[in-house]
């Protein structure tokens, strides 16, 4: 994201226009690419699963005309008479064993000639004879040989006269080389139903290469598996079991009869694949017809290939118009950069109109009437700046006039002592500390205590202009008097409520000033002026707190002067401290005048109040 905030503007239009040029025929290209994948996998795999499902078909056929053909012993009762025959060991043979012997072979040698697929015949009598012939080489009986214990036996067995269809297994019953097969074998029942013997057809592998020869499957790579998923046949020679193995593990995910699989590159020469499926239920065998993707892919591969020429085209011919269009619309802008960069050296030169309109146009419009704007400000703030010297030195000097005015009261104090004028002397002492906390209203904070003994001295004053005509009781919490808050806050509360608290209520006027601490833990400041006086009215009442200007509200008992100082306290507390620190005034007619100050709580030599900002 760096990178790209560091580049010029031209060329952040030229990517932007190579992009919307190059993006769209990537994408266009990559859904063609895919959707003739898709559609074509679909059209091969749907066409496979129809050959699969024939391909199993043929192949069922086949092995159930070889089950039928395990029954004829039931249209043969010379045979069933020579199973139930005891078992005599061939070194005691006589006459009437070879005799029975040939029998059985004159008996057998007709019935696999109908079959070309059948290759050998052998029957285990249950009382321990074995009889069989061979199609090939008519080889003789291996009597060492048992097969108790071969699974295919065990599972004839159980199935209790039903037929049992093995996979690919060695035949060693002949005294001959063991070959390949696969066997049809059932229980042969006695008109009883107890077992005779067990009748064993073995079936070439080799008639599956005939189907598949018949289904013109050259290019199919044909895999049929047993029920335990061993090979039984393959089309293509190698590793087919890793192969077989990776089929079966993803068929098994679907758990269905038949279906779509999708096999990557195994290495070893065994490339990626795609094909389809079908099981047996009869035989309990899964075909497998699967191609080479890349084969399959053949014709959609035109198609990518076209796509990659479409956008090496689209890529060449979107840089060259990215290019001019960039440079076109970065030469104005370069224009008003430079101008920028004049007006950064205070130079408020406006630039040459640019050639071409629209937003550009508009663009340079705006940032004209900006320049020329701001040369206005700038003038005006140099005028405003002199003008703001100018009553600087102005305020310098109407301060030498509160300061010689203190110093001529403190010299008339002083002669007041040395003529011995007590009274006169603390009157003026009073009157020189009120004039000198006036002169100190910009400094930051002071004690409460500070600001009462400022407010005792004007109760002074006061109380010599009108002698017994008010009372103050003060009601001072101890741990307040530390508290700091801002200067001369209180005598304009408490020159209110002598002025106009009203001294014909029948009696002196009563005024108590209090302070206390509260909200949670203590970090409130509560002070309070009440007067006993006859009150104010709605209207002027609001005035005083500043619900409503003063130009607009009728008259009342309470002049302009004194809503002045009570705004000024209020405003004074709210610039400093903010919400929800303010003065606000209670009062009816009739009823006397609450003024409450509302403040944080800041002891001396603690941290400074941090004014709230208002929501």
């Amino acid at each position: 994201m760096r990178r790209w905030n560091n580049l010029t503007y031209q060329s952040k239009l030229m990517l932007a226009f190579f992009m919307l040029g190059i993006i769209p025929s990537i994408v266009i290209g990559t859904m063609a690419y895919f959707k003739s994948v898709s559609t074509l996998e679909s059209r091969v795999n749907a066409d496979l699963g129809v050959i699969a499902g024939q391909l199993n078909e043929a192949i069922q056929r086949q092995v159930e005309d070889v089950d039928r053909f395990s029954t004829f012993p039931y249209f043969t009762p010379e045979i069933f008479q020579i199973l139930n025959q005891p078992y005599v060991p061939r070194d005691q043979w006589g006459y009437r064993e070879i005799e029975t012997q040939q029998q059985f072979a004159k008996l057998l040698v007709t019935y696999p000639s109908i079959f070309s697929t059948i290759q050998g015949l052998v029957f285990y009598s249950t009382k321990g004879n074995i009889y069989g012939y061979r199609v090939s080489d008519r080889s003789s009986i291996n009597e060492a040989v048992s097969p108790v214990d071969e699974e295919w036996y065990k599972e004839t067995l159980k199935r209790s006269g039903g037929v049992f269809i093995s996979g690919l297994r060695l035949e060693r019953q002949f005294n001959s080389a063991p070959f390949p097969t696969i066997t049809a074998s059932r229980v042969l029942l006695n008109d009883d139903f107890t077992p005779a013997g067990v009748v064993a057809v073995d079936i070439r592998p080799d008639f599956m290469d005939k189907i598949v020869r018949s289904f013109q499957l050259e290019s199919m790579h044909v895999i049929v598996a047993d029920e335990k998923g061993k090979l039984i046949y393959s089309t293509q020679s190698g590793d087919n079991q890793r192969f077989l193995s990776a089929a079966a593990e993803q068929a098994s995910l679907s758990g269905t009869g038949r279906g779509l699989i999708n096999l990557p590159d195994l290495g070893g020469g065994l490339a990626a694949a795609t094909g389809v499926y079908a099981h047996s239920e009869y035989l309990g065998w899964t075909s497998y017809l699967m191609i080479d993707r890349k084969e399959l892919l053949g014709d959609a591969n035109v198609i990518r290939n076209f796509t990659v020429v479409l956008v090496l085209i689209f890529t060449a011919a979107a840089a060259i118009l990215s290019l001019l269009l960039a440079r076109n619309l970065s030469r104005p802008i370069r224009s008003l950069i430079s101008s920028m960069r004049d007006v950064e050296r205070g130079l408020f030169i406006t630039p040459a109109a640019p050639p071409v309109q629209g937003e550009i146009g508009q663009l340079h419009l705006s940032y004209v009437t900006m320049v020329r704007r701001l040369d206005v400000l700038i003038q005006s703030i140099e005028e405003k700046e002199r003008q703001k010297r100018e009553a600087e030195l102005y305020a310098l000097r109407a301060r030498i006039a509160p300061h010689f005015l203190y110093n001529t009261i403190n010299s008339i104090r002083m002669l007041a002592v040395l003529q011995q004028s007590e009274g006169i002397a603390r009157l003026l002492q009073s009157l020189n500390k009120l004039l000198h906390a006036n002169m100190k209203l910009d400094s930051e904070l002071v004690s409460l205590s500070a600001e009462l003994e400022l407010l005792h001295h004007y109760v002074r004053l006061m109380e010599l202009r009108y002698t017994n005509r008010f009372k103050v009781d003060w009601q001072i919490e101890e741990d307040t008097t530390k508290a700091m808050v801002p200067p001369m806050i209180l005598q304009p509360l408490m020159e209110n409520a002598i002025f106009h608290g009203s001294f014909d209520i029948g009696g002196p006027l009563l005024i108590e000033v209090g302070a206390r601490l509260t909200g949670n833990g203590g970090d409130g400041l509560l002070i309070t002026i009440t007067d006993n006086g006859h009150g104010i009215t709605a209207d002027t009442l609001e005035v005083l707190n500043g619900e409503t200007e003063q130009e607009n509200a009728p008259g009342g008992e309470r002049n302009g002067n004194s809503s002045i100082g009570v705004a000024n306290v209020r405003d004074r507390i709210r610039l400093r401290f903010g919400p929800p620190y303010t003065l606000t005034l209670k009062s009816e007619p009739g009823q006397g005048t609450l003024a409450e100050l509302y403040l944080p709580y800041q002891p001396e030599g603690g941290q400074a109040a941090r004014p709230r900002m208002e929501e």
